[in-house]
């Protein structure tokens, strides 16, 4: 069998045989990958641990008859402890980056400017203050629905064109977004029956914000736990409708961030 190396993330592991397991890597060069760890869950094993949170080198080999793969050698690289203040927010945020990706990432697909921005997130979610998370997370967020091709459409109207500006009139007004047909909606071009989302111009503001800014620049914009909300409903109601993912469950999670005091 041929030897190959990636670094990679770890995106989910689950048990296979008495003492194997299979794990789901994200990596740089090969996209998502599921791989056979051997023996990786007896205390025998003398391989290098596969962290969570983690940047790892993995050494793995594939079979040419069936496409398996099997986990060699593992170097850590660069581990994310989350262990700063506002350590429930950030182990939350980050489970729920990796739930994601593993919910839409294709297989064998390189996806490498979308492994790299995950790697930066993962480094903003670790050190930032923890007042910055929620708006690093929905920053993120938006740009991984774009980088799968989801990108929302908030400049304006997805089925006529006109700019959001034309289409605003009272800019106290609230907007009609489609998750369905993934943007903004012009009341000419609205039909009854379909669901929106009403949304407020700086709701829209701040979304749009996120959606053009750095992971850097988002660490910056201040979001009340409130506001957070509504913005997170709107991407993942959008996600639901766009790629017909389930709940999240790393995302219900805000009672628990409530108590963290990441306002």
């Amino acid at each position: 069998m041929p030897q190959l190396k990636s670094e990679g993330i770890i995106l989910r592991s689950v048990n296979w045989k008495e003492h194997s397991r299979i794990v789901t890597f994200f990596t740089d060069n090969a996209g998502k990958l599921a791989i056979v760890d051997r023996g990786g869950r007896s205390i025998k094993s003398k391989r290098g641990r596969l962290l969570s949170f983690s940047r790892l080198e993995i050494t793995y080999f594939k079979s040419e008859r069936t496409g398996t793969g099997y986990i060699g050698e593992v170097e850590p690289l660069e581990s994310f402890s989350l262990e700063r203040d506002g350590s429930l927010g950030r182990l939350t945020f980050a489970s729920a980056a990796l739930e994601i990706l593993n919910d839409l990432l294709p297989e064998s697909e390189p996806q490498e400017d979308l492994y790299h921005l995950t790697v930066t997130f993962l480094r903003h979610i670790d050190i930032d203050p923890k007042g910055a998370l929620l708006a690093v997370f929905l920053a993120y967020f938006i740009k991984l629905l774009s980088y799968m091709g989801y990108r929302p459409n908030l400049a304006g109207c997805v089925t006529c064109g006109r700019e959001r500006g034309e289409i605003a009139g009272d800019h106290q007004a609230a907007l009609a977004f489609s998750p369905e047909r993934g943007g903004l909606v012009c009341h000419a071009c609205q039909t009854a029956g379909e669901y929106y989302i009403r949304v407020q111009p700086d709701q829209l503001d701040t979304l749009y914000s996120l959606q053009t800014s750095s992971l850097s620049e988002a660490a910056g914009v201040q979001l009340t736990m409130r506001k957070g909300e509504e913005l997170l409903e709107i991407l993942t109601t959008f996600m639901k409708y766009q790629t017909g993912t389930g709940e999240l469950k790393s995302l219900k999670f805000l009672e628990k961030l409530k108590r963290t005091q990441l306002t």
